[in-house]
Formats: C-alpha cells, sequence, structure tokens
C-alpha cells in the first residue's frame, strides 16, 4: 500500500470528523421565513377549502340583469352566494348560470329548492324589487330541505310564492280559464283576506285551468265541501228592480284580480275536506249562490216572434217564478218548402215547485198531467226581461182563449205550444190601428172643410153680425126693463110678507100663539080624563 505523501500531523483525523458532525446537526435561520409562509399557505388553502360553499349551475331562458362576478344570490334580501360565470347551453335556447353559494346553504340544495331572477314588477299587491333599479338584478333562491341533493337546477320565469311557514292549506280550483287572476291575486273571505293563489297550470286533459290557492289559518277551517268560490275580479254590475247593484271585493280585485269564498246556508254546513281538494271556481256571485237540481226536463218551443233578446240561460218562468232556463237554440231551413223557423230548447226543474198527488219521476214527463196542462190552455210566450237591455225571458201561463193542441213530440222531446208575446201582440194591434187610421179620406174630409169654411165667412157670418145687432138694439132693452120690474115686485113682496114689521107677519105671529093655547088646553084636557074617565058621565 503506498504511502500518503502528505503528512498529517496526528490525531488530524479525529478533529476532521469532529467538525463535521458540528456542522451536520447545526440548523440555520435562513428557512423560517420559508417554511413559515408554507405553514401560513397551507393553513389558508385548508381554510379556503373548507369554508368554501358548493358550486352549482341554474338554467334559465334568460339572463337578463345578471353579471358574471358582480350579480349575486339571495335569500331574504340576505346574500348567500354570487354568479361566477355565464354561458350558454349547447343549442343555444337557454343560459347556464353558475354561482357559488355560502356554506351554509349545502343542505338546502335538494329537489324542492327554487331559483329565479329578480326584477322591479309590479304584482297583485305591491311593488316588489325596487331596489334592483339601483343595485342591479339578482337571483332569489327558496332554500327547502328534501331527499335528494342536486347541484343543477331550472330556474322559474316568474317569482314564487312563499308562505315562510304560515300556517293553513292548499286547495285546488277548477275554471274554463285563467282570467285577470296571476300569482299572488287574493282570496277574500266576506270581504277579509284569507289568502292568496300560488299557482296555476293546466289540467291533464288541457280543457281547464287548475288555480292552486293558500288558505290561511283560522280561515282554512271553514272550508268543507259545501264551500262556494267565485271570481271576484273586476265589477260585478247587476241592473235589477231596485236599480243598479255594484259588487266588488276590494280596489286589488279590480286591478289585478281576486277569488272570494263562502258558506251559504241553501247548502248546509257540508263536511270537512283534505288538504288539495278540488272545487269548481265559479264566474261570480250568483252563479256561486245558484241551486243545480238533480231533475231536469227538456221540451222543444217554436215562437213565431223574433227571439232577438233571448240568450242562453234566460229564465223560464210561471207567473214570475224561476222554473227553468234556455238552453239552447238555432236556426232549421227546410229546403221545399223554404221555410225556417227557430227551436228553442227550454229545461224546467220540477224540484223547484211541487205538485200535491203526483209521484215524482226521474227525467220523464208525465205525459198525463202535461196533456191537461195543455188542454187547460198553459201556454209558453216570450215577454221583456229588462226594456234597458232588450232581453227576453220565456213566460208560462194559461191562456184559455188559446187554440186546443194536442201535444206531440219532436227528437223524442214534447213541443210545448207558445202564444204570440205581448210584444208582438202591441204591434200588431198598432199596425191595425195604423192602417185604419191610413184609410181615413184626410184629403176629402180636408176639402169639405174648407167648403164649409168658405160657405160660413160669405152667408153665415153676415147674418150672424145682423142677429147680434138685432139683439142688441131691440131685445136687450126689453130685457132690462123686465128684469127692473122683477126687482120692483120682489122689493114690494119682501116689504109686505117678510119684513117684521109687516101687518101680514103681525097677525102671522097672533095665530101661531092662539093654536099654541089651544094646543095647551087639549093636552090638559085630555090629561085630566084620563085620570077621571067618569067625569064624561057625572061631569065636573
Amino acid at each position: 500500500m503506498p504511502e500518503d505523501p502528505v503528512k498529517h500531523p496526528p490525531g488530524e483525523e479525529y478533529v476532521r470528523e469532529a467538525i463535521w458532525s458540528a456542522r451536520r446537526r447545526h440548523f440555520s435561520t435562513v428557512w423560517i421565513v420559508p417554511i413559515v409562509a408554507l405553514i401560513i399557505g397551507a393553513v389558508l388553502i385548508y381554510k379556503s377549502v373548507s369554508q368554501r360553499g358548493p358550486t352549482i349551475q341554474i338554467t334559465f331562458q334568460s339572463a337578463e340583469g345578471i353579471e358574471a362576478g358582480k350579480s349575486v344570490v339571495k335569500y331574504k334580501d340576505i346574500k348567500v352566494g354570487k354568479v361566477t360565470d355565464i354561458r350558454f347551453d349547447e343549442d343555444l335556447k337557454s343560459v347556464i348560470v353558475t354561482a357559488e353559494l355560502n356554506k351554509e346553504m349545502k343542505r338546502y340544495l335538494s329537489e324542492k329548492t327554487r331559483f329565479w331572477i329578480v326584477h322591479a314588477r309590479l304584482t297583485a299587491e305591491s311593488v316588489e324589487g325596487l331596489d334592483t333599479l339601483l343595485s342591479g338584478s339578482y337571483i332569489g333562491m327558496d332554500p327547502q330541505p328534501g331527499e335528494e341533493e342536486l347541484r343543477r337546477f331550472k330556474g322559474l320565469e316568474n317569482p314564487p310564492v312563499i308562505l315562510d311557514n304560515l300556517k293553513g292549506r292548499i286547495f285546488v280550483l277548477e275554471a274554463d280559464d285563467k282570467g285577470s287572476l296571476q300569482i299572488g291575486s287574493p282570496l277574500y273571505y266576506k270581504k277579509l283576506k284569507a289568502g292568496k293563489v300560488i299557482g296555476t297550470h293546466l289540467s291533464a286533459d288541457g280543457r281547464r285551468v287548475l288555480i292552486d290557492v293558500f288558505i290561511q289559518e283560522p280561515f282554512s277551517r271553514l272550508v268543507t265541501d259545501a264551500t262556494r268560490f267565485w271570481n271576484a275580479s273586476g265589477i260585478d254590475a247587476v241592473i235589477g228592480p231596485e236599480g243598479v247593484e255594484i259588487r266588488t271585493a276590494s280596489l286589488t280585485a279590480i286591478l289585478s284580480g281576486g277569488i272570494s269564498f263562502d258558506n251559504f246556508e241553501v247548502f248546509g254546513k257540508g263536511k270537512a275536506v283534505e288538504e288539495k281538494h278540488h272545487f269548481i271556481l265559479f264566474n261570480n256571485l250568483k252563479e256561486a249562490q245558484k241551486i243545480h237540481y238533480n231533475r231536469e226536463l227538456y221540451f222543444w218551443v217554436y215562437f213565431q216572434d223574433s227571439i232577438r233578446g233571448l240568450k242562453e240561460g234566460a229564465p223560464v218562468e210561471f207567473r214570475g217564478v224561476k222554473v227553468g232556463e234556455v238552453v239552447n237554440f238555432f236556426l232549421v231551413g227546410d229546403a221545399r218548402t223554404a221555410e225556417f223557423r227557430i227551436p228553442v230548447l227550454i229545461k224546467i226543474e220540477p224540484e223547484r215547485f211541487t205538485i200535491q198527488g203526483v209521484k215524482q219521476k226521474n227525467s220523464q214527463v208525465d205525459e198525463r198531467i202535461f196533456k191537461a196542462l195543455i188542454a187547460k190552455g198553459l201556454r209558453a210566450q216570450l215577454q221583456s226581461s229588462n226594456l234597458l237591455t232588450g232581453s227576453l225571458l220565456v213566460n208560462l201561463d194559461f191562456f184559455p182563449d188559446a187554440q186546443k193542441l194536442e201535444p206531440k213530440k219532436e227528437n223524442g222531446l214534447y213541443v210545448f205550444p207558445s202564444v204570440p208575446g205581448t210584444i208582438e201582440s202591441l204591434k200588431a194591434n198598432l199596425q191595425s190601428v195604423l192602417q185604419k187610421v191610413a184609410s181615413i179620406p184626410f184629403e176629402d174630409i180636408g176639402k169639405k172643410v174648407d167648403t164649409l169654411l168658405a160657405n160660413l165667412n160669405s152667408d153665415t157670418l153676415p147674418q150672424l153680425t145682423q142677429s147680434v145687432k138685432q139683439l142688441n138694439t131691440e131685445l136687450l132693452p126689453s130685457f132690462t126693463r123686465l128684469i127692473d120690474n122683477s126687482n120692483t115686485t120682489v122689493e114690494e113682496m119682501r116689504k109686505n110678507y117678510l119684513d117684521a114689521n109687516a101687518e101680514i107677519h103681525r097677525n102671522m105671529l097672533k095665530l101661531l100663539d092662539e093654536i099654541s093655547r089651544t094646543s095647551r088646553s087639549i093636552r090638559q084636557l085630555t090629561d085630566y080624563l084620563n085620570r077621571h074617565p067618569e067625569s064624561l058621565i057625572r061631569g065636573r
């Protein structure tokens, strides 16, 4: 083994090992700053990740007013998230809005959660979203816990009605159309606000509109299967014998629509119903109060008069009492005879009246009773129900002078005989009078009157003037003297016979006095003889 050419002092290797060991155990202060920075960064990253909320995507038809990095998500006017991105869907038909929510919103992202864009808008009760005029539009949120946790949602086009855990129940109303009702339209019970409309949608068959309404406590406890709902939107004006009657629930109902409901005694108390029970929404209060009868008898009626003013639903009355209504009418022509007629279909509801001594039959006309009534003169007649509107009704009454007819059937229904209406009779009488007036020879009469006046001016008037002159010159003086003589005679009679100092007057007074004394003497004699009849024999 070759020797080391460099000579080291003894014990050098031990010193070198000691120095290396000392260097290996020493920690430099230069590493403190990056290590601390690394620890702080790790803490911040952990804190950011642990506090970061869920990221969701919401699909809207339009993102009007929403801006990435600026628009926010709010619940009860509190910021719960922020919009981070806005992009189109693949087909460009919708917009996908990406938003980051706060951590506490994570457990409320379910299938029941709803999102919508809040703009300034006029609702049924107030003006909403006025703050968006300054701060811009934002996304509203209605968090609801559910069974399934979601991250993708479909936004609503219109803001929903948030009940905020109000106590009450939801019911469904069926209507022919939506009318002026909208989400948030109020419900009234005896003009007290009891709830509101929370949704509208079509029925499964697409024929009717279903309106979801929320009725809060304690009004919801009043709803039974006999409760009637009706549309209280706008103004309901009724013209009747008492004048014009205007009904409305409130100013809000006039402007934005509304619904009223009530329990009427005529339908009974009713039974309790479950939530989401279906009711019929009537057009107005009158229809809601209308009683629907089970038995209906249908008849044809042919009128010779014009039926202008007759409408479907017009009443059929018997001496002012409603017994049915008009169902339909149409025009029928005969190509062979070139004649037209108008069949009017009416229905009579037998439950509106009572016929004693007869058993009721289901939807069948008692032929024996019908023939007896027709034979007695029962007829249908058009009459005016309102002179202002010109509407007509069908009146039933007995006309003993009506032509005798035998009941007949057409298309399985009896034909109800009719007589001309009062208006047509008046027209016929007026036409007859006008014809008679037209037949008067006014021209000949005028000529004769002219001739008579001419003769009067030429012959009669001069003779009349001469006679008046003779009367003034001859007869009047003699008549005046006669009156003077009569006055003189009357004055002499008054002085000789009627004056108190006249001799005949004095003699008459004496005669009356003598007659009076004689009467007293006779009365005294009669009394004495009654007491002493024997004096006729004996004497006094």
